[in-house]
């Protein structure tokens, strides 16, 4: 099969059916596919008028035009289309990668599939939950960032302020803020860069805001001793605080890392060390719901607070 069609168009060597209904071009890429089937869910497929010039050697009356403005990568096209032809379905997917381009794709702006859009967005924040864990974050938090405040996932998008906030190979600093958007290598490079993109000037303003709102917030949390309904008890915890608390935070930085400073306290045998069960509860439990939760309690702390600004 001749897989060319001119010097600059190439029929995807899997989405170019012989009884396709409708070709379009996508960068470099050219599919031929069954317009009924992409009609019946994309607003821009329904809609879209026969390209009467479209500058290859293809049957004019079943050429769209993809036009450039629309920024589709033909990647992305892929994805959807593994999907509508059950290669690979979207609604078991677990792959950052995958849902990103489902979600570009899908979107208003480029070829409007609302039900895979939505299914996009669902399965996103399955897989980067708002409650923060460091093992559902993607190869590539950035580019994570970047789509969540574009398409508007606020709480996929806490979760990873908080990531940048508190890992210590976040790419956000003085310089990042001064640095120019263009300075970004494009996300199909990623895999050749040795060090993180820095973030956009507006995202490492935030991220900066934030951890100064995060360390007024936790540092009293962090370095007074709490008070219990047992004297006993609250005399543990004088005793003790400066050794198994305090001092561990400062070694490892743990006064902005709230989530995983919390979770040592509340690992530490205090019962070993003289406090009774209630007490425990008591002390470490309340305040560690209250930061765990991005969605609930997390949200409406006053660190956070810049987010909504």
């Amino acid at each position: 099969m001749n897989t060319q069609i001119n010097n600059s168009e190439t029929r995807h060597p899997v989405f170019w059916f012989n009884d396709g209904s409708i070709v379009f071009r996508v960068e470099n890429q050219t599919f031929k596919v069954h317009r009924t089937l992409l009609s019946r869910h994309s607003r821009f497929f329904a809609s879209a008028t026969i390209n009467v010039d479209s500058g290859s050697d293809l049957p004019l009356d079943s050429y769209v035009l993809v036009d450039q403005d629309r920024s589709v990568r033909a990647k992305d096209v892929e994805v959807l289309l593994e999907h509508f032809y059950h290669d690979a379905s979207l609604h078991s997917e677990v792959q950052f990668s995958r849902l990103a381009a489902a979600l570009r794709v899908s979107s208003p702006q480029q070829l409007d599939f609302p039900a895979i859009h939505t299914l996009s967005r669902k399965q996103l924040n399955l897989i980067i939950p708002s409650q923060y864990s460091p093992e559902s974050l993607p190869e590539d938090p950035e580019e994570a960032l970047a789509l969540a405040t574009e398409y508007e996932l606020p709480s996929m998008r806490k979760a990873l302020y908080y990531h940048f906030v508190t890992s210590p190979e976040s790419p956000f600093d003085a310089s990042s803020e001064t640095a120019s958007p263009e300075a970004s290598p494009a996300p199909e490079t990623l895999s050749a860069v040795a060090h993180p993109r820095p973030l956009s000037p507006a995202d490492a303003k935030l991220c900066t805001q934030l951890m100064e709102r995060l360390i007024d917030y936790f540092t009293p949390v962090l370095f007074t001793p709490p008070a219990t309904p047992h004297m006993a008890c609250t005399d543990v915890f004088a005793d003790t605080w400066m050794s198994l608390v305090i001092q561990p935070a400062i070694e490892d930085d743990g006064v902005y890392k709230p989530l995983e400073t919390l979770e040592r306290i509340k690992s530490i045998d205090w019962a070993k060390a003289g406090l009774c069960k209630a007490a425990g509860r008591y002390t470490i439990d309340a305040p560690l719901r209250d930061i765990q939760d991005c969605s609930g309690a997390f949200r409406r702390q006053p660190f956070m607070a810049v987010l909504e600004e």
